[in-house]
């Protein structure tokens, strides 16, 4: 396996953002007089992304309704974007060890930019990223390639020569339409029922630290 770049996704790869989300969801929820759920339900929701967090919510309500309170929730989690977000634990190692061996690496993620930004400018990395490419970045986003193939042109490689990390199916089906490699981040915001078996991945990291392993391997 012939790697050059390393792709992650944001939440739930890079990122565990699933406390600052939780606690804009519970706010919410109190604005709104309804119920606060449990954490390990939205975070198993959280790469589904801001709807389906939603919808998890107030699951009777639906168009302009549900969009106003996604709205509502979205702005609580701008407030609230770094409270509790941090790389996930293991993970640091791997990132010093891309910067050390000057491999180049990047982030793909259906987060809009504006969340993005605000969350990573917290962030100061050993390197860089050389390519960060969000929801809104092109007119389409993951599983659709072209977000994919842009990344590869950023970092300065073809897209055989990437491999993609992520915590969701789409993850894994953007790599594969754009003919990367890639590896299921099963420490991520996965459902409890999920399996290797359901991810057509090369590759499975159920730890951060499996995944620095891996690209000490590199």
């Amino acid at each position: 396996m012939s790697i050059k770049c390393v792709l992650f996704d944001l939440d739930g790869t890079l990122l565990d953002t699933s406390y600052d989300f939780a606690y804009a969801l519970k706010l919410t929820c109190q604005e709104y007089k309804q119920p606060v759920l449990n954490y390990q339900d939205i975070r198993s929701t959280v790469s589904k992304g801001g709807l389906a967090m939603t919808q998890l919510a107030f699951p009777k309500l639906q168009d302009e309704e549900l969009e106003t309170r996604r709205q509502v929730f979205l702005k609580h989690y701008l407030d609230n974007i770094n409270h509790h977000t941090q790389i996930f634990p293991g993970l640091d190692s791997g990132l010093e060890i891309l910067a050390a061996k000057n491999i180049p690496w990047g982030i793909v993620t259906n987060k809009p930019s504006h969340l993005t930004e605000e969350l990573l400018k917290n962030y100061r990395f050993k390197s860089k990223p050389k390519s960060v490419i969000c929801g809104d970045t092109l007119p389409v986003r993951k599983p659709n390639p072209d977000p994919m193939y842009l990344a590869a042109e950023q970092c300065g490689v073809k897209p055989e020569e990437c491999i993609y990390i992520g915590d969701h199916p789409r993850d894994i089906e953007a790599g594969i339409n754009s003919g990367m490699k890639t590896a299921a981040a099963m420490y991520g915001y996965l459902p409890t029922e999920a399996t290797q078996k359901d991810w057509p991945a090369d590759m499975f990291f159920h730890t951060p630290y499996e995944l620095s392993q891996f690209i000490k391997s590199l």
